[in-house]
């Protein structure tokens, strides 16, 4: 497996062409288009007329407090009953696959394994026409009954934080967890796809690179290199609300840096604020809110904030290489880059 890693991407992926295999379980000419947008709007080249994938948060919880995280800070306790709606979610899903929505991600900075009904989402969006539906997760709460169920929702990817290749360590990025569980589910995971004879779903684990973790990147990258169908090597974004700086030694500084966010991809949270780009910071320019957009108009019409204004100027600011004319965007990828 090499490293590959867009230039407008702040995440390097060993083993990404295997997504591909998923064409095999699509409509080939359906699937070879939405890469090929994809790729487009990753190299900042084109502006489609509705985004390409959505992330939803479906629920504002985590099962972790991890010092990189926002959702471990105390401002954030108020939001802990909020689910978003599952009817809802099926008025967006129904009106963007035919406007060229082909990808979901079914999570924010929460840990989506919360919800008790995530498959129920799952099954919808695949049976609506979505081709690439997955997830993020800290992989606590995959046990053998969840396994069986997201495989037979139809889930075609799913991606484990781990960030860690010792208990020591990942006590310390991942604190209130439980290192060998978390390697033994993802084992299981494989065994048990290999079990039913299923490519599905694709299973990435997740390595953010920091001061505190990086001296075992390599033997992360060895220990799972013949097991997971991909690894991602993630830069560390600063978080939005932290008491302790948390940065990488040995990132590649960048003075220019065009993001491929704006280009791909809307974030809706759990209380329904539209979202620019899926890093901590995105919380920070939201475009509007999709429930009080529906309550008072009766229409889930994402376009409107796609196609709006201040999409147009982070998309300029972007292709041109200055990300500086946004503060938000200064303070994001500044703290992951250089």
């Amino acid at each position: 497996m090499q490293l590959q890693r867009n230039p407008s991407e702040l995440t390097g992926i060993l083993g990404a062409e295997k997504i591909n295999l998923l064409e095999s379980i699509n409509d080939q000419t359906k699937w070879r288009a939405y890469r090929d947008t994809y790729a487009k709007a990753q190299n900042l080249s084109i502006i489609t007329p509705y985004p390409t994938q959505i992330d939803f948060e479906l629920n504002a919880t985590c099962n972790l407090a991890c010092p990189m995280c926002p959702l471990s800070t105390e401002s954030n306790t108020q939001k802990t009953h909020i689910n978003f709606p599952y009817d809802l979610f099926c008025k967006i899903i129904d009106d963007g696959v035919p406007r060229g929505l082909r990808a979901i991600k079914l999570n924010y900075l929460n840990e989506p394994l919360l919800r008790k009904d995530l498959e129920q989402f799952i099954a919808y969006a695949k049976r609506a026409g979505v081709l690439d539906v997955y997830f993020s997760s800290n992989g606590l709460l995959l046990n053998p009954n969840r396994i069986q169920s997201l495989m037979d929702s139809g889930l075609d990817r799913i991606q484990i934080s781990i960030d860690a290749h010792s208990k020591e360590v990942y006590d310390i990025i991942r604190p209130g967890g439980d290192y060998n569980r978390v390697i033994q589910n993802v084992l299981a995971l494989l065994a048990t796809r290999k079990q039913r004879g299923s490519i599905t779903p694709l299973v990435r684990v997740n390595f953010v690179r920091t001061e505190r973790n990086e001296h075992e990147l390599e033997s992360f990258i060895g220990f799972w290199r013949d097991k997971a169908d991909m690894i991602g090597v993630q830069e560390m974004v600063l978080p939005t609300k932290s008491q302790e700086s948390i940065r990488s030694k040995t990132t590649e500084k960048k003075a220019s840096f065009g993001c491929s966010f704006p280009y791909k991809q809307l974030v809706i949270t759990a209380e329904g604020l539209v979202l620019p780009c899926c890093t901590f910071w995105g919380e920070k320019m939201p475009l509007g809110n999709i429930i009080t957009h529906y309550q008072r108009h009766g229409s889930v019409d994402l376009g409107r904030f796609w196609l709006g204004e201040q999409m147009r100027e982070l998309r300029e600011i972007h292709k041109n290489g200055e990300f500086s004319k946004s503060a938000i965007c200064a303070k994001c990828i500044s703290g992951a880059l250089g």
